[in-house]
């Protein structure tokens, strides 16, 4: 699964959400993460095309940005982070904390990290448009935190899907995911020979 992904309902993507999961279907990455930039109608167009899928939201806070998986309704913008988060939870999502301490991004400050570090579901340790430094202190804050780390590609092209996913064991909703995303394991630039594989073993998309 790549936790972290873009389609045309992004301002600053141009591929529908359609090519997205059939890209997805190819590399044998599924269910499909759309992630994109304040709102949920990509998404949701993949559901009711009947393409297995998570609805997530790139959240802009008053303070930087914050992720909300397993989304029924699009979370409203500039909210303060705190009040980001009960938006999330109140709709039994999961806050899913990505590319921290990335400045080339809006990443969410660290002050309201702080705030509001009791809230936070997952750390994105491994962002697909990060620098190694960045990415490796994303890491020491989930250990601190305790929570489970995840990774995307953060793609905004096709290209970029596939360049980092987790592998994990399928799940039944949000906190089935959470207990098994703790064990699962996170593929950085993986070989040809392993997408290879992924994608004979995927399946055939129309």
């Amino acid at each position: 699964m790549d936790l972290h992904l873009h389609s045309s309902a992004s301002f600053d993507c141009r591929i529908p959400p359609l090519e997205i999961a059939r890209r997805c279907g190819q590399l044998g990455l599924s269910p499909i993460f759309l992630t994109d930039h304040e709102g949920i109608d990509g998404a949701r167009s993949l559901i009711e095309a009947g393409e297995p899928s998570v609805i997530g939201q790139e959240i802009l806070t008053s303070e930087g940005e914050l992720i909300g998986l397993f989304l029924k309704e699009p979370v409203p913008s500039r909210l303060s982070p705190e009040a980001t988060v009960d938006a999330i939870k109140g709709q039994g999502g999961l806050v899913y904390l990505e590319h921290p301490y990335d400045s080339g991004r809006r990443n969410l400050r660290e002050e309201a990290i702080e705030r509001i570090a009791e809230q936070i579901d997952i750390v994105e340790v491994f962002n697909g448009r990060s620098q190694p430094d960045i990415n490796r202190r994303a890491e020491e804050l989930r250990s601190t935190l305790g929570v489970p780390g995840g990774a995307g590609s953060d793609a905004h092209t096709l290209a970029e899907i596939g360049r980092v996913f987790v592998e994990m064991e399928a799940f039944d909703g949000p906190h089935d995911f959470l207990v098994k995303l703790r064990s699962g394991r996170i593929v950085t630039q993986p070989k040809g020979w392993i997408m290879a594989a992924r994608r004979r073993l995927a399946p055939r998309h129309p």
